[in-house]
């Protein structure tokens, strides 16, 4: 994302990029609290009510007035991670969680999506080298699960979210992406 946000703010646009839930300073413990490996005995429930409290001051704090004001919003992770993770990885009523989103999104929908989509395992294998937390700590069938959300949510919005082969070079997936956002630009859209 930090590549995409130094190429449209070099091509003199107004962005703003943030990491889902870690906008804001309640944002960021809430999220800590939620992904720390003493609480790994989360109910799944009090889960997803800790993700969307979390997003909930990106949405007013920082999504909404920077929309307003005509800003461009790139957003690492939004709602659709909330289905993925929370729907298809947890099992959680799908109806349950598009109630919690619409109350946290208020109407702020993405315009444009990318789905950076890698098998999991290979996922894993790529933060060896980093400590993990709570959720990246799951078994690979949650993680499998996790991807199959995802990918759903791309079938259910295909005019939004693109699909895009993670397992290529980074400078070949960073050309995909900017092939699809010049189209927005030059449709005048948004990017969320």
């Amino acid at each position: 994302m930090s590549i995409l946000a130094k190429k449209l703010r070099d091509s003199k646009l107004n962005v703003v990029s943030l990491v889902d839930q870690q906008g804001t300073r309640i944002g960021r413990e809430l999220r800590k609290i939620n992904l720390e490996t003493r609480y790994n005995s989360v109910d799944y429930l009090t889960e997803a009510l800790l993700v969307a409290a979390a997003r909930r001051p990106n949405v007013v704090e920082i999504i909404k007035p920077n929309l307003a004001s005509g800003r461009i919003v790139l957003c690492e992770r939004y709602n659709d991670a909330f289905f993925a993770f929370q729907g298809i990885g947890r099992g959680l009523d799908i109806n349950l969680l598009e109630c919690i989103s619409a109350a946290v999104a208020e109407g702020v929908e993405p315009d444009l999506t990318f789905l950076l989509d890698i098998d999991p395992q290979i996922a894993i294998s790529r933060l060896e080298l980093f400590p993990k937390h709570r959720i990246e700590k799951e078994a690979i069938t949650f993680h499998n699960r996790v991807r199959e959300g995802y990918l759903a949510q791309a079938k259910k919005h295909p005019h939004r979210i693109i699909v895009l082969n993670a397992a290529l070079q980074i400078n070949e997936v960073f050309d995909n992406i900017w092939k699809e956002v010049e189209k927005v630009l030059v449709k005048g859209q948004n990017i969320c």
